[in-house]
């Protein structure tokens, strides 16, 4: 099932805002991650590696993105919570049979591979994302 932690990410209104801050509290550079990073249109954010893991911020250029919506509905915070998997078809087949389910029927394609979100629903109000990656 899960490998690693990869990372927790946060949603963000201002990233300029949050990279400032989350940089000097933690004193780590952030990586930008261009929006063709994300398996969504209109999402743009950064990353803080520590140790094997990391902190991402995402922002969203529109209000109907799944970042958009979050930001609507909650605001600000941690938006879901990465694990990568060496097979994301056989975990969601895994988890399925848990009982688990899943925003999209399908792993999405992204930059680093592919993802596949559960729903909040089915981890105590947690968005789990398992991603399986091209390359370590």
């Amino acid at each position: 099932m899960a490998r690693r932690l990869l990372d927790v990410c946060i949603a963000v209104e201002d990233l300029e805002a949050a990279v400032q801050r989350f940089s000097s509290a933690l004193g780590v550079e952030a990586v930008a991650l261009p929006p063709e990073h994300y398996a969504y249109p209109g999402l743009r954010g950064a990353r803080f590696f520590i140790g094997d893991s990391a902190i991402s911020l995402v922002a969203s250029d529109t209000a109907d993105s799944p970042i958009g919506r979050f930001l609507e509905t909650r605001g600000e915070g941690i938006n879901h919570v990465s694990f990568q998997v060496d097979d994301v078809e056989r975990t969601m087949e895994d988890l399925k049979g848990l009982g688990i389910a899943f925003a999209s029927q399908e792993p999405l394609p992204y930059s680093d591979g592919r993802v596949v979100f559960a729903h909040p629903r089915s981890f105590h109000g947690v968005q789990v994302a398992f991603v399986e990656t091209e390359a370590e």
